[in-house]
């Protein structure tokens, strides 16, 4: 394992994460510059999918993947079994998500094709995971390009070009990226792939049903995350308007890159070796990952805060949206609380590996519930300064669960 901060592998990853970076900025920045409402309204439809795709999964890659990590797995037989109740999950729960479409007003006329767009990118998600599992970072980052960079950048091309773009356009290059990360995905699967038996391509109807038990904490603490993630949207939205939608969303998605940064060049990378470690009972390695892991989110975390935050008021000048500048203390907040966030994943995995699921869903849930009251309170009175403060309490309170339940954890190691 390589210790060091920098190194060629970092970098090349970090590189072509900066291509999805750099693709994801031009779009937000051009998107809004154009028409804060319209922005709105595409970062309230994202943020369903978003929301969505963990429904369609029940999170059962929590236990799936934890599984393929133990000693003398059967690789070829969990995936099989995973990947054939999405399929299930997919046919069952379209109502569900159909009666969601509705109730958010989105245009009945594309509900298939943003049924399309939920399931590849759900699709492509757990491939994602499955890279990462297998240790295959680059694959993994090269499909989140597919799916979550290069479509992007096309969209940012049209919006420079003309100065607007309809949901529906965004929606099709979104599909687009989508199944060539897909397409890629399944040649990578194809060719890595091991001697095929097709003894292991059976339906374990009691392996998958004491999954979706098992999982049901991750999934539960996965929405409670994504609550804290998300709803304020929803309720700037309900208290305010989506132009304030916007504007939230922008600073959101700025602050944002700290995390997309954090997970490519540190959380992805350390915490397979941190899981196996404990899976082992490798204290010396352990140790090793741990303390490499708190001091990589430390530096990149401090390092990213400090860059964005001398350089994005001067985009606002530079777009033409220099009236939100006397707004920037909700970035501030907004990337404190992500630090805060990476900073408790290195207490996450620990908790992970010792399948102490309950107890993570016990810090998001508490979270949640703290993050909504917050939002109910705060939003009216100060707007969506309001809900960045409520995002890092939020977020600082799940630290601080984690941190505690961990350590009890190491302390038996």
């Amino acid at each position: 394992m390589n210790t060091g901060f920098f190194n060629i592998s970092k970098l090349g990853l970090l590189s072509l994460r900066g291509f999805s970076i750099l693709a994801k900025f031009l779009f937000t920045v051009l998107y809004f510059r154009y028409s804060e409402a319209a922005f709105g309204t595409y970062s309230l439809i994202a943020t369903t999918v978003f929301l969505l795709v963990y429904l369609l999964g029940l999170d059962f890659y929590s236990y799936a993947n934890r599984a393929v990590m133990e000693p003398g797995s059967h690789p070829q037989k969990i995936i099989f079994n995973q990947f054939s109740l999405y399929l299930i999950l997919y046919v069952i729960l379209f109502p569900v998500v159909y009666l969601i479409f509705r109730f958010e007003n989105f245009n009945p006329h594309y509900l298939w094709l943003f049924y399309a767009v939920l399931v590849t990118e759900h699709l492509n998600l757990e491939f994602y995971r499955l890279l990462f599992v297998f240790k295959k970072p680059w694959a993994a980052n090269i499909n989140l390009f597919l799916r979550n960079g290069l479509w992007v950048l096309l969209a940012a091309g049209y919006i420079f070009k003309y100065q607007q773009i309809e949901i529906d356009t965004v929606l099709w290059l979104w599909l687009g990226g989508n199944l060539s990360a897909l397409l890629f995905s399944l040649l990578i699967s194809w060719a890595k792939r091991q001697k095929i038996d097709f003894q292991n391509f059976k339906i374990d109807a009691q392996w998958i049903k004491t999954g979706i038990i098992i999982s049901l904490p991750y999934m539960f603490s996965t929405l409670s995350y994504k609550t804290i993630q998300f709803s304020d949207r929803y309720l700037i939205d309900w208290f305010m308007d989506k132009k304030a939608v916007g504007v939230y969303s922008f600073f959101d998605n700025m602050a944002n890159v700290m995390n997309i940064l954090i997970f490519t060049v540190v959380i992805s990378v350390l915490y397979p070796g941190l899981v196996e470690s404990i899976m082992k009972k490798d204290k010396n390695r352990f140790s090793q990952i741990y303390r490499q892991f708190k001091k990589e989110i430390i530096f990149y975390g401090l390092g990213i805060a400090m860059i964005l935050s001398v350089v994005l008021p001067f985009i606002l000048i530079y777009i033409g949206k220099d009236m939100y500048v006397k707004q920037f203390h909700v970035f501030l907040l907004l990337i404190l609380g992500n630090f805060m966030l990476n900073l408790s994943f290195v207490h996450h995995y620990i908790i992970y590996a010792y399948k102490k699921d309950w107890k993570i869903f016990k810090a998001t849930f508490i979270a949640a519930v703290l993050n909504i009251i917050l939002n109910l309170i705060l939003i009216p009175v100060l707007g969506i300064s309001g809900a960045a403060i409520a995002t890092f309490i939020s977020f600082g309170t799940i630290y601080l669960f984690k941190s505690k339940d961990a350590q009890n954890l190491q302390a038996g190691f």
